[in-house]
């Protein structure tokens, strides 16, 4: 009775799973993982014929092979860019799918925090300060401060 009813939860889980996830996303795109161990006359690749001969190229290019050892997945397609610009760019294209949304979330976090009502005064439009709170680059605070003069009262 028991097992009934946990097999019977558990294939109406499959179905639900199978709802959320319709398909495997890796499948064709094992090779952007291991170039060197899909075959692409296979049906592991989904690419056209012309990026499926590059990938045989670059499957059997001895340098490239070097390089995967040494850098990281990224780095290794960059590097094939130089080369083959097209295969490259399908496969970093593939990649960036999976990034985080780490600037998204910083820039909402960021614009909540100048929305409050103690930083309504702030002169500078959100547009400003967006642009300075999201940058990269820290700012150069000593140069700054040696630029500015000290105001003394009258």
């Amino acid at each position: 009775m028991i097992s009934d009813l946990v097999s019977q939860h558990l294939s109406q889980l499959a179905v639900k799973f199978d709802d959320y996830f319709p398909e495997d996303p890796r499948e064709g795109h094992m090779w952007i993982v291991d170039p060197f161990s899909v075959d692409p006359t296979k049906n592991d690749v989904a690419l056209p014929s012309h990026l499926e001969s590059q990938l045989l190229e670059v499957a059997t290019d001895s340098t490239l092979k070097l390089l995967w050892g040494k850098l990281d997945l990224g780095s290794f397609w960059i590097a094939v860019s130089k080369e083959y610009p097209c295969l490259a760019l399908r496969a970093v294209k593939l990649l960036l799918a999976f990034t985080t949304t780490y600037l998204c979330e910083s820039g909402f976090s960021i614009v909540a925090t100048t929305k409050t009502k103690a930083r309504n005064r702030l002169k500078a439009t959100l547009e400003a300060t967006l642009r300075v709170s999201l940058s990269p680059i820290p700012p150069r605070l000593d140069l700054i401060m040696s630029v500015k003069q000290a105001q003394v009262s009258h």
